[in-house]
């Protein structure tokens, strides 16, 4: 899974001779290794720029932030080709969050391994910095414990040590946790859950 989905505007941007070129274009397919774009119709004035092997950084937006990465040209339009596209390495792929703190509701179940127990805790909010959840168990201010959110569907569980933030000063048993001591792989699968739910709402 990952942020990068049909659709999404993609910016290719290209440096020759101290000046930097943009290119505008629109994720057509994504392949194991590589995206087929559709180009602008002003491509012509860039052509220059679009040969087999011409590199270039890529970016690609979304809600939740821009992910980059280097890339070539695999299929170019000089080869009379009816794709265009370049490679994706997911290895070298890199997300740099919005400046808005995206945030969704929340009800997935989150496993938290305490004094050697399992307890069992249920989210209210998500956000690609921070957890907050429900539990019966009390925890300390700055406290840490090993997790497991477990999302819906096929999008997988997350790994991650939280650390204890905020208590509800009211009713003690509300929590806000930051993440640490998440892979790559499980941090990805979040952002990709949240991109898509964030997408859904927009839509209903």
């Amino acid at each position: 899974m990952n942020l990068i989905q049909e659709g999404q505007k993609i910016t290719l941007n290209i440096i020759k001779d101290d000046m930097l070129y943009e290119l505008v274009c629109t994720i057509k397919a994504i392949k194991d290794d590589r995206l087929i774009l559709e180009l602008p119709p002003y491509f012509m004035r860039y052509i220059q720029f679009l040969d087999v092997g011409c590199c270039f950084t890529a970016k690609v937006f979304s809600k939740l932030g821009t992910i980059d990465f280097n890339t070539i040209v695999i299929s170019s339009p000089l080869e009379n080709s009816d794709d265009f596209e370049i490679e994706l390495d997911y290895n070298a792929v890199r997300f740099t969050p919005g400046e808005e703190i995206a945030i969704i509701n929340a009800v997935e179940k989150l496993e938290i391994s305490y004094n050697g127990k399992i307890i069992s805790a249920k989210t209210f909010e998500i956000s690609t910095e921070y957890l907050k959840f429900y539990c019966d168990t009390i925890f300390d201010f700055e406290e840490s414990f090993d997790c497991k959110l477990i999302l819906p569907d096929d999008y997988d569980t997350i790994s991650f040590r939280a650390t204890v933030i905020e208590i509800d000063p009211e009713y003690n048993k509300e929590y806000k946790v930051t993440y640490s001591n998440m892979n790559e792989y499980d941090r990805q699968n979040l952002l990709y859950y949240m991109y898509v739910y964030t997408n859904s709402m927009d839509t209903e």
